[in-house]
């Protein structure tokens, strides 16, 4: 039976039309990976310097000086000592401020954090429901990089700049208004940084305001006085007339952790911003699962990721005289993916809608093939599946298809015997994704520094499948297991369907890496 929260959360929500968003702070990081507080994390990098307490007690305990304070002297022996002495190698052209050394050893540390690790037990169930949420957007002001894991589909904006400059959609988006460790950088951390950061906040609330308006806002890993949310509130308020004032109230939804013995609650609190006052929800309670459960409950038929690959593909269309061939019609319950259209748009009414083909493998989907390129012995006439599925797949955005094993099963095992075939079209969606592609760059420093001596087995057994995914196509080819990683995507086939997980683009990025490396052959390079 769902608890009090999750009835109370799911009429809440469902009182408002958008579906939600999360705003994530560093408790939420603390509470799934055991990442330390921001005092803590700076006493990180004091080794060599002053004790963390000095710089505490010379700013008054404020954090934001104390790192400045912190990233000077940090400076010096970052340039001079041994021990970063590799770091200066790969990084010295990228240190342009008095605090970038700093912030580059700290966004290093972060891309090298156990992203396996939950910091308390009894929250495998919580992450479970948060990699199935349909969630609008995200933003936070995290730098590690576990919400680019949970939502790994989702597009990421990276500080206020590219924020502002860009043309965000609002849907199946992650914003990291603090910057990120993939980008060092980026990392608002010092005094300055924060000054700077203020400054912008009326364009960024400007940004945000819609976002606000027109959805529940969930914040997760915050405190309701916490000085980042509270200055990012009163830039929206101070933009808003009185009539809005309620409604976006109405709309923020604290989620805050019970201390010990106290009981889970749901209610209405006041909080004050300057001189305004706004009736806003607070939900405290030490079980995150029923707030993740009323989450679902108002999930969307139709995913986010691909809500915004449409929206997206609509402003392009506008901006556009022409539309390249990038819209079709038919029924709205057709569409599994966005593998099986480039552009839906429902206005007039629709024409006949000529699908993958006509005749005879009318009814294969691309999860079909996945299905059918990990198992033991394909199910599919390789000629027909070639000729009659694939060539309208060339017109398709998504760069990862396999296809090697069935141009295998007809011989086809050269590139020069490909282009003297009838089926001379299929190059252009083999060799769409190049081998690096399958590699996510951030994730290079964890595979150094936990995984290079490892087999793919023991990859396997020492991770989840979902990191496995991640971290297997940093092997040399030579050293990949294929029959390991088929029985891992085997055992995984249902996150192989976009619809069953968050994961799933990686799943089949793995699954065309192991059909490249069984039947695959290299493109000749052009001279």
């Amino acid at each position: 039976m769902a608890s009090h929260i999750t009835l109370s959360l799911t009429r809440l929500l469902a009182q408002n039309g958008g579906a939600p968003f999360l705003f994530v702070g560093s408790g939420f990081s603390r509470r799934y990976i055991g990442l330390e507080q921001w005092d803590e994390l700076l006493k990180r990098f004091c080794d060599g310097i002053q004790e963390f307490g000095y710089y505490s007690s010379q700013n008054n305990q404020d954090l934001a000086k104390a790192a400045s304070a912190i990233a000077k002297d940090f400076n010096e022996i970052w340039w001079k000592s041994e021990k970063y002495s590799e770091s200066r190698k790969n990084n010295s052209d990228s240190i342009t401020s008095v605090s970038s050394a700093l912030k580059h050893e700290m966004a290093s540390y972060l891309a090298n954090i156990s992203h396996n690790k939950i910091s308390a037990d009894g929250l495998s169930d919580e992450l479970e429901a948060l990699s199935r949420l349909n969630v609008d957007g995200i933003i936070t002001t995290n730098w590690d990089l576990f919400i680019e894991e949970l939502f790994p589909d989702y597009k990421v904006f990276i500080g206020q700049e590219e924020l502002l400059f860009s043309n965000p959609q609002s849907i199946g988006e992650v914003y990291k208004i603090h910057g990120c460790a993939s980008q060092p950088n980026s990392l608002v951390l010092t005094n300055e940084d924060y000054e700077i950061f203020e400054e912008k906040n009326p364009y960024l609330a400007a940004k945000l305001i819609t976002i606000f308006i027109e959805h529940p806002v969930i914040f997760i890993g915050y405190s309701i006085s916490d000085r980042n949310i509270q200055k990012i509130i009163e830039s929206i308020v101070n933009c808003l007339g009185q009539d809005k004032l309620d409604l976006f109230g109405r709309n923020l939804i604290f989620l805050q952790r019970t201390k010990q013995d106290e009981e889970p609650s749901f209610q209405s609190a006041l909080m004050s911003i300057g001189e305004t006052r706004l009736n806003i929800t607070v939900i405290r309670t030490s079980n995150y699962l029923d707030v993740y459960e009323a989450i679902e409950s108002t999930k969307r038929k139709i995913p986010a990721r691909i809500l915004r690959y449409c929206k997206e593909q609509m402003y392009d269309l506008v901006k556009s005289n022409d539309p390249e061939t990038k819209l079709a019609v038919l029924d709205i319950d057709q569409i599994d993916n966005k593998d099986d259209v480039e552009f839906v748009v429902g206005v007039g009414v629709a024409k006949s809608y000529e699908g993958i083909s006509k005749q005879g493998y009318k009814g294969i989907t691309i999860d079909d093939i996945f299905s059918d390129i990990i198992s033991v012995k394909s199910q599919y006439d390789s000629a027909e599946l070639l000729r009659e599925v694939y060539p309208p797949l060339l017109k398709r955005p998504n760069k990862y298809i396999p296809g090697f094993r069935y141009l295998h099963a007809l011989g086809i095992t050269s590139h020069d015997e490909l282009m003297k075939s009838e089926f001379s079209e299929i190059e252009g969606i083999i060799f769409k994704a190049n081998r690096k592609d399958y590699r996510i760059n951030q994730y290079r420093k964890h595979y150094e520094s936990n995984y290079k001596n490892l087999s793919t087995r023991e990859i396997i057994a020492e991770t989840t499948a979902e990191k496995a995914t991640l971290i297997i196509p940093f092997q040399d080819d030579g050293d990949i297991d294929i029959a390991a990683v088929k029985e891992l995507l085997e055992n995984n086939k249902n996150n192989l369907k976009t619809e069953h997980s968050s994961y799933s683009t990686y799943f089949r990025k793995l699954a065309c890496l192991v059909d490249r490396l069984e039947f695959g052959f290299s493109k000749p390079t052009q001279s």
